[in-house]
């Protein structure tokens, strides 16, 4: 009978469900905690917001880009499946984006993709450096149609982290 329950015991641990990792763990396993928050910029064409704020906490955060003539609205998680972080996003106008996050050199980048009104791809990568506790600057690259991020950016900018709104 101990036989029997030892045996029991053992295979409960070996089936029992493993923790998963979530978008927390690999945010905190990337050091890139800081890029939760709202980032603002002025640039030539406007200003820039960005935020990402946690949606569900430590499994989803929801992303909200506003600029000059484009705004959209996405949610980022892992897939437990894959144990790729993913993105999924629509503008303004109604198309959809998709990408999976990574690291590009010491950088948190998303590789993101979307169709317009024609069924047109294009891609694009956006890494992200932290220059000190307000300060960011984004990178933007350029992805052949195999998937490939360039090894430079074509472009960067600045953003500062936005000052928390009083409350009333």
């Amino acid at each position: 009978m101990k036989k029997l329950l030892s045996l029991l015991a053992v295979l409960g641990l070996v089936f029992a469900p493993q923790a998963q990792a979530s978008l927390a763990d690999k945010i905190a396993e990337a050091e890139a905690e800081w890029i939760v928050g709202t980032w603002e910029a002025e640039t030539d064409n406007g200003k820039i917001s960005l935020s990402y704020k946690w949606a569900i906490k430590d499994h989803v955060l929801a992303s909200h880009f506003k600029g000059n003539d484009s705004e959209m609205y996405s949610l980022i998680a892992l897939n437990s499946e894959t144990d790729e972080v993913e993105q999924t996003g629509y503008n303004i106008k109604g198309e959809k984006s998709k990408g999976t996050w990574g690291p590009k050199d010491d950088m948190p980048m998303l590789t993101l993709t979307s169709k317009d009104d024609n069924g047109n791809s294009r891609s694009m990568g956006i890494a992200f450096r932290r220059i000190d506790q307000n300060n960011i600057e984004i990178q933007i690259f350029q992805v052949d149609a195999d998937g490939n991020v360039a090894d430079f950016s074509e472009f960067g900018f600045e953003l500062k982290r936005a000052k928390a709104k009083a409350k009333k």
